[in-house]
């Protein structure tokens, strides 16, 4: 006990450099980045976040920072899947450097130091102790991706604003807990739902399977619930303009689109672009017992809203999103039938289940 006691002690003693007053927020301008940094990406091997480093680095690179990228897992096994198939382009055309190790394991990372870190693979602390322990002292700005799915769920006013109660039991709130505990220079970003090109986790194409072959999708009651689709593009360009922002530091940002979307809604729009009808099945997952406390079996989105404010970035970072998931979805549908992917095959076991039960089409209205 005294040896681990010992050894907090050091790691917030090599923190005092970092610490700083927090500046007054009436008195927040946005800063303005004048110098390269020399940023670490430490990557997760998979899951929605996957691709978010792949284009963290093409923004990063374009805005003149030196960027390294250390990918967990294996090589050999993902190099061909997606996003990492795309690396050979980054480090070609971008000057990005990818190395691939353990981000629990120090003697597989970069040996030289980072101005800023982004810590795009952990969840909870097993995952995130050794790098934060690591970096303490020895980097200016330690990023964390975390998730809005921390949040805690409110029936009242389902929209959330950095700010509002968390799911302390979450591994990502106990990771930011100790960063403010050791005082290390962070700033946390908060994404919900993610799309956009070499992503490893199904979005929009869960719909876009259903439509393609004329397949009712189905959705959970009542299907008007609202969600953000956030570009892929738009995430990363919130990140990159940590850099020589002071003010980002000890912070929290939403990483979402300024739009809401409903489950009926994006049905429809990508019915719309494949020029098809959607055939929407609304069915209540847990009466089917295929779902309960806000998930159902099988649906890639959460079953109640699931959405969020993103008007701090735009403050205090400068950021503005580029996108919008109207304007983004006749091109989705070209790249999903460019991939072949109305040829592949397709588990639907789930649906028909619930096609079963249900029986017949319901009005989405």
């Amino acid at each position: 006990a005294f040896s681990n006691m010992q050894s907090q002690t050091m790691l917030r003693g090599r923190a005092q450099a970092f610490r700083s007053v927090r500046p007054n927020r009436a008195s927040r301008t946005t800063a303005v980045n004048v110098r390269a940094d020399k940023c670490l990406i430490v990557n997760t091997k998979g899951g929605g976040h996957a691709f978010i480093g792949l284009y963290l680095a093409k923004e990063l690179s374009q805005r003149g920072h030196e960027v390294t990228i250390m990918n967990d897992g294996d090589k050999n096994k993902l190099r061909s899947k997606a996003p990492f198939s795309q690396y050979d382009d980054l480090e070609r055309y971008h000057g990005v450097r990818v190395t691939w190790g353990s981000p629990t394991d120090p003697a597989t990372w970069p040996e030289e130091r980072f101005d800023v870190v982004y810590d795009n693979n952990g969840k909870d602390m097993e995952s995130c102790k050794a790098l934060i322990d690591a970096n303490l002292g020895r980097t200016k700005h330690y990023v964390f991706v975390a998730s809005a799915g921390a949040y805690k769920v409110d029936p009242m006013q389902p929209g959330h604003w950095e700010g509002d109660e968390r799911k302390s039991s979450a591994g990502h709130v106990e990771v930011e807990n100790y960063l403010k505990q050791l005082g290390l220079p962070y700033t946390i970003f908060q994404p919900l739902y993610i799309y956009g090109p070499h992503t490893a986790k199904d979005c929009e194409q869960w719909f876009m399977d259903r439509i393609a072959r004329d397949r009712p999708v189905p959705i959970p009651k009542p299907g008007v619930q609202l969600t953000t689709l956030t570009h892929v593009e738009d995430v990363a360009s919130m990140l990159a303009s940590v850099p020589g922002k002071y003010l980002a530091r000890y912070e929290h940002y939403n990483v979402c689109s300024d739009r809401c979307i409903s489950f009926v809604g994006i049905a429809k729009a990508v019915a719309k672009a494949m020029g098809k009808e959607a055939d929407i099945l609304l069915y209540d997952p847990e009466k089917l017992g295929l779902g309960k406390s806000g998930k159902a079996e099988g649906f890639p989105f959460r079953t109640v809203h699931f959405f969020a404010n993103s008007d701090k970035a735009k403050r205090e970072l400068g950021w503005q999103p580029r996108h919008n998931f109207l304007d983004d979805v006749d091109g989705l549908v070209r790249d999903y039938y460019a991939a072949g992917r109305d040829r592949k095959d397709v588990d639907f076991t789930i649906d028909d289940k619930i096609i079963a039960a249900v029986r017949k089409p319901v009005s989405a209205w």
